[in-house]
């Protein structure tokens, strides 16, 4: 799915004007790719991947149960079908702090690729 946002991404910025122009210019193809398609192209695919990896960390507890492995993903079955709901909330609490990590670095990332973005919000 990274791969098919990333394409189309880098297709849809490639046809701009601002790319074409760039190209009339002579700009070296490493450094068009580098300095004004790259950030651009990221934006997406960051917000998309850091999406992508919640979801793959929630599924860890499916696996987890399914195929008895141990960790947190077990333990928090185990806990919640013998009402041990303290260990519950622990467990939620750790796996609610992943996500607002994962969510607060793809945010400074996309943050530090387009600083302009940010002001804009505010």
């Amino acid at each position: 799915m990274i791969a098919r946002i990333s394409r189309v991404e880098t297709l849809r910025e490639l046809a701009k004007d601002y790319v074409r122009l760039a190209r009339a210019k002579r700009l070296p193809a490493a450094r068009l790719h580098l300095r004004h398609v790259l950030p651009n192209t990221l934006t997406a695919t960051l917000t998309v991947g850091g999406l992508l990896l919640t979801s793959l960390i929630a599924g860890g507890v499916l696996v987890e149960y399914v195929f008895a492995w141990p960790g947190l993903g077990l333990k928090i079955v185990e806990s919640i079908t013998q009402k041990d709901y303290p260990v519950a909330q622990g467990v939620i609490l750790v796996y609610g702090a992943l996500v607002l990590v994962v969510n607060l670095a793809v945010d400074l990332v996309l943050g530090a690729l387009d600083p302009t973005s940010a002001i804009k919000e505010a």
